[in-house]
């Protein structure tokens, strides 16, 4: 069972898009990359919409055809291989082959995006860059004239429990979602018009707790109240959803790592599955109550 309050699971989302406004003509700018949950959630925007969606993430967008001698590397040990074939010094292998794998997974989510209907269009954007992340606003909603959805979902988890934390790596999380999503919420409050949605992709650890995360779960409690004033102040609708963990779901990874999944297995906490949980958030955003300004999703007890 999906969900503790809120509109549940849709059908194919299609109505849902329609209620929204949501045809060939509307724009959706999603903030947090084209790679897990995010990607998957424009994915579904796209199935049921088929709007013009605009990715901001920090990954470096692919430049061209990937070097023959890592593209046939299909995995991390094989591409972790090549690139030390190739001279790669081995304590720099691993962020190599994660800048790589992440590429290919922007580069996969644009093809599945246009395939579904949608143009897509993907920058880098740090939302830990706040002027940055401002200046990219104005410039998708000047470039169209409108902007009518948005999903804030840009986050890092470093999990580790508190007397161990670095109060740099703290610093980081927290400011990563919080600090990103106070410049986004400020620079849509200068358009001529609010968005019909804007949604900030939360977490479970903020309402309930999760060992290891208390730096991630005071940045996702900020993020609602955060919303909260944004709607206070501006009338438009900020929708906080607290996700619990999602299941991998392709191409695109979970909001775990494999660490934390043995964890949740233990502690016999399912995973969300992708399709059900994009379509709940699609259900929320058509029918929910406009006056809650959160909810909470998750695939089981916590």
């Amino acid at each position: 069972m999906l969900g503790r309050t809120g509109a549940g699971p849709a059908d194919d989302g299609v109505a849902e898009a329609a209620a929204l406004g949501l045809d060939r003509d509307a724009v959706v700018l999603l903030v947090g990359g084209a790679r897990g949950i995010t990607a998957r959630f424009a994915a579904t925007l796209a199935a049921a919409g088929h709007c013009r969606l605009e990715l901001l993430g920090r990954t470096a967008a692919p430049e061209g055809p990937e070097d023959p001698a890592t593209a046939a590397a299909r995995d991390r040990s094989a591409l972790r291989a090549a690139l030390a074939r190739q001279g790669v010094p081995l304590p720099k292998v691993d962020a190599a082959a994660s800048r790589l794998l992440a590429g290919r997974e922007v580069a996969a989510t644009l093809d599945e995006l246009s395939a579904l209907g949608s143009p897509a269009r993907y920058r880098t954007v740090n939302a830990a860059d706040p002027a940055a992340l401002r200046q990219a606003v104005k410039e998708v909603h000047a470039e169209y004239g409108r902007l009518d959805g948005v999903v804030y979902a840009a986050g890092v988890i470093e999990d580790k429990v508190l007397a161990e934390k670095d109060p740099e790596s703290f610093r980081r999380v927290f400011a990563t979602k919080a600090h990103g999503a106070a410049a986004l919420l400020d620079a849509l409050a200068e358009l001529p018009a609010r968005p019909r949605f804007t949604v900030l992709f939360g977490s479970i650890a903020a309402a309930l707790g999760n060992r290891g995360q208390a730096d991630y779960a005071a940045a996702n409690d900020a993020l609602e109240e955060l919303g909260a004033r944004w709607t206070l102040r501006t009338g438009g609708r900020a929708l906080t959803v607290h996700w619990g963990p999602w299941a991998p779901s392709g191409a695109h990874g979970g909001m775990v790592s494999e660490e934390l999944a043995r964890d949740y297995r233990r502690r016999g906490v399912r995973l969300i599955d992708p399709d059900a949980g994009t379509l709940a958030l699609l259900r929320e955003l058509a029918w929910g109550e406009e006056s809650v300004p959160s909810v909470v999703y998750t695939a089981s007890g916590w």
